[in-house]
């Protein structure tokens, strides 16, 4: 009995996948050809832990290709590693119906990527962001960097339909943290040993609910950690998170990790969180 309710939870979650899939993602993104000297990929996630990580571990930077995550460029680290990859995934950043604030970020943040990357490097983008031209003005500009786009369309359903969506950048898993496509996108570009740097995901300790009922995070990251103050969980750019929805959103993200997981596992990819008192609890931890 609970093998005829599994498949058909299966076969209705794949189902509705393929209509996802159908409606929201790009079936005509071009795949993108990477070629490296190593298998090896560090990403570069923004929590507070990547100061200390880079000062200490700058001959481990040294061997791997680099991918960094949203905004990295406004910081001295992006001209000084000169990542090769770049993922960004927060939809605020190109959208038009936004509050001005984010607009004002998102001008910098790509401002800064076309006038500072003087080498090769390869900006993985989400796919819906082709509709807006206000991000990509300055990046067409630069020759050095290569625009790939992704469908982060969340994929459910059978393990075998998954894995196919997976590989052919059809979609992923709930994709409500930068690193899942990051992952995703390392995994696709050929690399078989991925380290992730700067996952902290502690935001529990810095999450609380004020006598106004409204919720407060301080989201805290490398670049800001002294500096960074309690606000309100923005939805897509607009309008305030309520509790319940940050929980759900912070539970899809560490579910999302343990699909990469096993995925990686089926395709003899490994996996390194090397992030000092890291809350992801998917990768395999080691020292380095």
């Amino acid at each position: 009995m609970v093998k005829i309710q599994t498949f058909i939870f299966n076969l209705v979650n794949s189902t509705l996948t393929l209509i996802k899939i159908l409606i929201l993602s790009d079936l005509f993104i071009s795949k993108h050809k990477i070629t490296s000297d190593t298998k090896d990929c560090l990403i570069l996630g923004n929590g507070p832990s990547l100061n200390d990580f880079i000062s200490e571990h700058k001959n481990f930077l040294e061997t791997k290709e680099l991918m960094c995550v949203n905004h990295f460029a406004e910081t001295v680290y992006f001209t000084s590693l000169k990542p090769r990859f770049y993922v960004i995934n927060a939809i605020e950043l190109w959208s038009k119906n936004v509050e001005q604030s984010h607009i004002d970020r998102s001008d910098k943040l790509f401002i800064s990527i076309a006038e500072k990357t003087n080498w090769e490097m390869f900006l993985f983008v989400h796919a819906s962001a082709k509709k807006y031209k206000r991000w990509s003005i300055n990046i067409e500009k630069n020759s050095n960097i290569k625009v790939v786009y992704y469908n982060p369309t969340p994929v459910d359903g059978f393990k075998f339909f998954k894995y196919y969506c997976y590989k052919n950048n059809l979609g992923m898993p709930r994709p409500h943290n930068v690193l899942i496509p990051s992952i995703l996108s390392a995994i696709n570009s050929g690399y078989t040993k991925i380290y992730i740097a700067g996952a902290d995901h502690s935001w529990f300790k810095d999450l609380w609910v004020n006598e106004n009922n409204e919720v407060l995070l301080t989201q805290k990251h490398f670049y800001d950690e002294k500096t960074a103050k309690a606000l309100p969980v923005h939805k897509e750019g607009k309008g305030q998170r309520k509790l319940h929805e940050i929980l759900i959103k912070w539970v899809y993200s560490f579910q999302s990790y343990w699909e990469m997981e096993e995925y990686s596992k089926s395709i003899n990819v490994k996996i390194y969180n090397v992030t000092k008192d890291s809350f992801v609890d998917a990768f395999e931890r080691i020292e380095v």
